[in-house]
This record gives structure tokens, C-alpha cells and sequence, in this order.
């Protein structure tokens, strides 16, 4: 079982987006979320903490293909006309938020949620979607890392 995760890991690292190994995964978002609006038209209001704790290459790339996924499941699923996404760092877990103000009838064991799930478990992250009348929210929770692990 472990060389199977060792393995995942190693793929996934090959298949790290060009523009987060290029500006790093602050700049990489803000990008993301700059030509998802562009081409989908959807408003999307972003805060993200400037002051990120230092985070392994497979949390930068976790986080990076989830909040991809969440803006892809977004234009396409919830008709939204707006959407937040938020990253921060307080004292304990890290967290990425994006809500948006569509339908919420996503449907809840998709293939897009499912591989997102599947990502957070592979750094030991929890992810939840609540499907609500007035949109979505999608919440990945990164538990605090010490330096070293």
C-alpha cells in the first residue's frame, strides 16, 4: 500500500500544472480564477493570505487541482452568476473555501467530487461540498504541518 501512495505521489508531481511550478500556488490561483472568469463570465471575488505557510509541492498541487475542479464544476453545473474563493492560514489548518450563489444540485458522488476527496486523503486533508438552494460549498480543510513533515 505504501508503495502505491509513493507511487501516486510521484505522478501526481510529474503532472504538476507548469504555471504553479512557475509562479508558485498564490499567483497560480489568482491566474486560475482570472481566466476562469474571463471565459465563463461568472464574477468571482478571491482572498487569498499573502502569508501562507511553507507547504510541500503535493499540498501546493492538492490545492491547486481542487480549487480547479470546484471552478470547473462551477461553470458548469451550478449556474452561478458569482463565486468567492478563499485561502487562508490562521493559527491551525489551512483552508480553501469557494462558494458560489447558483442551483446546488450538483451531483454530490460525481466523478469531479470524488477524485477531489480522493486528493485531500492523499495529504491527509478533509474535504466537504454542502449543496444548498442559494449554491454550493466546497471547504478543503489542510491540517497544520509541522516543518520536517
Amino acid at each position: 500500500m505504501r508503495t502505491s501512495l509513493e507511487e501516486v505521489r510521484r505522478v501526481a508531481h510529474r503532472l504538476r500544472p507548469g504555471v504553479l511550478e512557475d509562479l508558485g500556488l498564490i499567483s497560480a490561483l489568482k491566474s486560475l480564477i482570472s481566466d476562469f472568469s474571463q471565459l465563463s463570465g461568472v464574477k468571482v471575488s478571491r482572498k487569498v493570505d499573502p502569508e501562507l505557510p511553507g507547504l510541500s509541492a503535493d499540498v501546493e498541487l492538492v490545492i491547486y487541482r481542487i480549487a480547479q475542479e470546484g471552478l470547473t464544476n462551477v461553470a458548469r453545473h451550478a449556474g452561478a452568476s458569482r463565486v468567492s474563493l478563499s485561502l487562508t492560514a490562521g493559527p491551525g489548518p489551512l483552508t480553501l473555501r469557494i462558494v458560489d450563489d447558483g442551483i446546488g444540485t450538483a451531483a454530490p458522488d460525481g466523478a469531479g467530487i470524488r477524485g477531489m476527496r480522493e486528493r485531500a486523503l492523499l495529504i491527509g486533508a478533509r474535504l466537504t461540498v454542502n449543496f444548498t438552494s442559494t449554491g454550493t460549498e466546497l471547504e478543503l480543510v489542510v491540517p497544520e504541518r509541522r516543518p520536517g513533515l
